[in-house]
């Protein structure tokens, strides 16, 4: 059998763990006022989290912004 180092996920450990990065990017931006969603940013999502992680993300930080989830 041949190593992996592609881990088996578990989805909702992954809802939690995307949760947590939108809320440190939106409040680095509320800080900073730059942008937080740069391309070497959005590489490193899309490695850690996955394919789609980068639109969940997104959207994950747009209900914080409305109040949706606190």
């Amino acid at each position: 059998m041949a190593y992996s180092r592609k881990s088996i996920e578990n989805p909702s450990d992954r809802k939690q763990l995307e949760m947590g990065e939108a809320r440190e990017l939106y409040c680095t931006y509320v800080l900073t006022g730059k942008k937080v969603l740069t391309a070497e940013r959005l590489e490193k999502i899309e490695k850690i989290y996955g394919k789609g992680s980068v639109e969940r993300i997104r959207h994950y930080m747009t209900q914080l912004k409305n109040g949706e989830i606190t």
